[in-house]
């Protein structure tokens, strides 16, 4: 076996502490534990291994049982890796380690013929991606710079272009406030692939819906690698107080209230993941001490989610916001749009990092979920024009 090869974090959205490269049998073995960053708790990771000369790699992840979603179902996870240029393709099977001392570690394997393999938690998604797809969707699209994020990168917010009635029904999108859940984002890239089609279903909903997209709001996190959940010094899904405690929360909040007053009535929806195994899709319902109207909103919009995924249990769509937070929970976006912009809905919905119900999910998956959230989420607008 030639000399050893180079491991390091990726150089986009990369995240991962090499902890050693060592010669295990016929393969090179890479322990690595994922980094917190921002977070009190790490989860994400994205690292790569090059000069391997077609050899086969062990990935050993040295601390999944203090990621977010506990120990007890790390057996469940699939990360993802991706030989040389190749696409990025979910691990076939993965091996526990529990040590004597209590700890657990996760071992996947790549079996060989490849110089690179790089290694994710879920399939990484970053500005590269995005301006990929908007290339390929060619002016469906405009960007529009809505202000500056606190490392001194541009926020661009995205908007549909179309024909359509002065004012009429909105629908604004934001994804990445946790910067590490990048199902997030291949759910909005499905959206945005929708809504540029040809088909029936796309023109009728572009030609009903003003849509306004903020993709990365948290965008020095995705380009750090950073996973952002409860981030320090403050989480961005908790920033959101009369006076914002993000740059970006106060851009976004501003360019939301320039959608609110071009359209009627309207929809906010704002795409996370869950913990590391929770299946599925499902939506965050308001806490008890928000108002009444507001919960019926939410739980209006989860029922009409049911139609358009009925592979999964109505009742599982829409879950109870209860778990404690380091902020407070009542400075969600969710809440300020309610309060400041005229009782406006808007929900929170997770989308698993593994499986909606027992097949993995592939990015070619989640655009499809994305698909369907237009559909409800025309559906939904669609009940209010004709109140």
């Amino acid at each position: 076996m030639s000399a050893a090869p180079t491991a390091r974090r990726a150089a986009n959205s990369g995240n991962g502490l090499i902890l050693g490269v060592a010669r295990a049998s016929d393969a090179w073995r890479v322990a690595f534990a994922s980094e917190p960053r921002t977070s009190p708790q790490p989860l994400w990771f994205h690292i790569e291994v090059s000069d391997l000369g077609g050899a086969p790699v062990e990935f050993v992840w040295e601390n999944p049982d203090i990621t977010l979603g506990g120990r007890d179902s790390i057996h469940l996870l699939r990360p993802v890796l991706r030989a040389d240029d190749g696409p990025w393709q979910r691990c076939g099977q993965v091996e526990i380690d529990e040590h004597d001392d209590g700890r657990k570690s996760l071992r996947f394997h790549h079996d060989g013929g490849a110089d690179t393999v790089a290694a994710a938690f879920c399939f990484p998604y970053g500005p590269e991606h995005l301006d990929a797809t908007l290339a390929e969707l060619g002016g469906a699209w405009t960007r529009s710079p809505i202000g500056v994020t606190g490392g001194g990168r541009r926020i661009d917010r995205l908007r549909l272009q179309w024909e359509r009635e002065a004012r009429g029904p909105g629908l604004y999108l934001t994804a990445r406030q946790h910067s590490g859940e990048t199902p997030g984002s291949w759910v909005l890239d499905g959206i945005l692939r929708f809504l540029a089609g040809d088909g029936e279903d796309s023109r009728r909903m572009r030609e009903a819906v003003d849509v306004w997209v903020c993709p990365f709001v948290d965008l020095d996190g995705v380009v750090n690698g950073d996973y952002g959940k409860d981030a320090l010094p403050w989480d961005f899904n908790r920033a959101w107080e009369q006076m914002p405690m993000r740059p970006a929360v106060q851009a976004i909040q501003r360019d939301l209230e320039r959608f609110a007053n071009l359209t009627a009535p309207r929809l906010v929806i704002d795409l996370h993941a869950p913990g590391h195994s929770t299946p599925g899709l499902y939506l965050q319902l308001p806490r008890e001490q928000r108002p009444p109207e507001q919960q019926q909103a939410a739980a209006s919009f989860a029922t009409e989610l049911a139609r358009h995924f009925t592979e999964l249990e109505p009742d599982a769509l829409a879950r109870q916001t209860t778990y404690r937070s380091r902020w407070n929970m009542l400075s969600t976006v969710a809440s300020w749009v309610w309060d400041h912009l005229g009782q406006t809905t808007c929900v929170c919905i997770e989308t698993s990092y593994q499986r909606l119900t027992q097949d993995l999910l592939f990015p070619d998956d989640y655009r499809d979920i994305g698909r369907r959230i237009a559909l409800a989420a025309e559906a939904w607008l669609a009940c209010r024009t004709a109140d």
